[in-house]
């Protein structure tokens, strides 16, 4: 049976399917989502509810690279999917990424990051009642966050690729290059063949380095930008950029199996 929305947001639609499905999964939907929750906060959500939220897509994604990757991730829950748009090249901020890595991070894992359920940040710019605060400090109690050398987050600011690298590198693995930066920052150039190495900040050199020259440091920059010798790490990371790192990592599950297995 399929009930469509009549409200301004027609390109949500809701079905009602007889089939068991994951409620945490469906929990995140409806606590994370301003749209969900205005309209079905009345819908209980438990082990033994048999419904399927469907979205219906958004409209800017036709041809894009990651849009197969962005379509997987609202299945997820990950990203937000309160409007029929995605702006797949607007820049993403550094609050926004956290959360959309922890979420996707905690869907593909056996075992997730826990959120947190304190009232105190870690970070004087981050306070409890900012929108990504649960992920931002959970990211930082689990040890994977990288902030500034002058304790703040800056949460609302975009984040830039060499900054992308290193929130996403420490959860595909431990390891790291602990070699001085001058050190690192010839073998970027030299052994990688980078032609801007000089731009790469000396607090993300260990993360870089280790992500382009390790297999175990995921070879996320690859993943995302191809073949190319400009690495750009002062360049400020796209929504479709984000989308396309964060839906796979090194040690977790596949994305189209998980969602084929809801």
């Amino acid at each position: 049976m399929k009930r469509q929305v009549n409200c301004s947001q027609t390109f949500f639609s809701v079905s009602l399917i007889a089939i068991s499905i994951n409620s945490t999964f469906l929990s995140s939907i409806v606590s994370e989502n301003p749209y969900f929750k205005q309209n079905f906060s009345h819908i209980s959500v438990s082990d033994d509810t048999q419904l399927l939220l469907a979205f219906s897509g958004f409209t800017d994604i036709s041809g894009i690279r990651g849009s197969t990757q962005i379509q997987q991730l609202a299945r997820l829950g990950v990203i937000e999917t309160n409007s029929n748009t995605f702006r797949p090249s607007q820049s993403i901020t550094r609050g926004q990424f956290v959360a959309w890595l922890i979420k996707a991070y905690n869907q593909l894992h056996r075992t997730p990051i826990l959120l947190t359920s304190m009232a105190v940040s870690a970070f004087p710019d981050v306070s409890p009642s900012h929108p990504y605060f649960r992920y931002i400090q959970s990211a930082h109690e689990a040890g994977f966050l990288v902030g500034f050398e002058d304790g703040t987050f800056r949460p609302d600011i975009p984040l830039t690729r060499e900054q992308m690298i290193a929130l996403k590198s420490p959860l595909d693995s431990k390891g790291s290059s602990r070699r001085d930066a001058d050190s690192l920052r010839q073998f970027v150039t030299k052994t990688m063949g980078f032609t801007d190495a000089e731009e790469m900040g000396d607090q993300y050199l260990q993360y870089i380095a280790f992500d382009l020259g390790n297999a175990a440091g995921g070879k996320n920059f690859q993943r995302v930008y191809g073949n190319t010798r400009i690495y750009a790490p002062k360049r400020p990371v796209t929504r479709e950029e984000a989308a396309i790192l964060v839906s796979e990592f090194r040690k977790g599950k596949n994305i189209t199996e998980v969602l084929e297995g809801r």
